[in-house]
């Protein structure tokens, strides 16, 4: 079984599908020297910051709601050819509406209508909007009741952006206002900030998981916690090497974090970003991480006791 619950819409986009619409419409990425090196990361980068600019770049292409619906529709399609039984799409309708000037409403929709459209894949999909921490926690709010206007084509809300430079305790208020209103939390933490980050989205935000977290291991009272409380940590271990939060799949701490019983969903975050598939993270990065058999067994079996959406 392959479930992935951690997959950013944005960093899904087809390199071949954002030339074309570059191309549509007089994009500068039409005009780059390489514009794959733009949009693909080819190694270490050093930091989230600069992985984020590769998944950046490329939104800006689709200026169009019906672009949107072909994304969401070819981000569907693409996971069900890599066999995936189960899919969480996560996007933020603000930062689109900053890259297109398509209004953050008018976004969720095309997106669950993309979804929807590839109805003749037989995997399961659920979607979950991001609030930008970039945005600041007065906009927080306003991200809120964005997504809250769509709560019925959404299974969870996550914050998402520069996570050493934003806490997510100032954002507690929306949360809580999410969590009344039935939909889920996840949320970006112990990544590109430490333990601390993780505890705070956990006590503030309420978060039922956390978007990456490797950085727990720093903590065993952290790694406790999450064990005991089955916290399930969505761990992408290609894009953590891109962003330099891991120096290597040897050295990365996905092993000692399934030793210590906290539960672990493998996930792609960024696929097109990353040139990866789901089947190749279990294929070739979970073994040289030292994960076994056995623990991807476990690893499945924890990813689908954390879907938001399975039926």
């Amino acid at each position: 079984m392959l479930i992935d619950l951690h997959r950013h819409l944005e960093g899904t986009l087809r390199v071949a599908t954002t030339l074309e619409l570059a191309h549509r419409d007089g994009h500068p990425l039409a005009s780059a020297a390489d514009p794959e090196d733009l949009l693909v990361a080819r190694g270490p980068l050093g930091g989230l910051l600069p992985y984020l600019d590769k998944v950046d770049a490329a939104p800006s292409a689709f200026p169009r709601l019906d672009d949107w619906v072909r994304a969401a529709r070819e981000c569907v399609q693409d996971a069900a050819d890599d066999g995936l039984d189960y899919l969480e799409i996560r996007f933020s309708p603000w930062f689109i509406n900053q890259e297109t000037g398509l209004a953050p409403e008018a976004v969720i929709d095309a997106v669950a209508e993309g979804a929807r459209s590839a109805s003749d894949t037989p995997m399961r999909v659920g979607l979950i909007g991001i609030l930008l921490r970039d945005l600041g926690p007065e906009q927080g709010y306003a991200q809120m009741s964005t997504l809250l206007s769509r709560k019925n084509v959404l299974c969870g809300v996550d914050i998402a952006g520069n996570e050493a430079g934003v806490p997510a305790a100032e954002f507690a208020g929306p949360f809580r206002q999410a969590r009344d209103a039935g939909l889920r939390i996840t949320a970006h933490a112990g990544e590109a900030a430490g333990p601390a980050s993780v505890w705070d989205a956990v006590r503030h935000l309420g978060a039922e998981r956390i978007g990456h977290g490797v950085r727990a291991v720093e903590d065993p009272a952290l790694l406790d916690h999450l064990a005991s409380h089955r916290i399930p940590l969505e761990v992408s271990l290609t894009s953590n090497l891109h962003t330099s939060t891991a120096p290597s799949y040897a050295e990365h701490p996905v092993k000692r974090l399934v030793d210590a019983g906290v539960p672990v969903a493998l996930s792609t975050d960024d696929p097109r970003t990353s040139a990866i598939t789901l089947s190749g993270e279990y294929a070739v990065a979970a073994p040289q991480a030292g994960l076994t058999p056995a623990d991807l067994d476990r690893i499945r079996s924890d990813a689908r006791q954390a879907a938001f959406a399975w039926d």
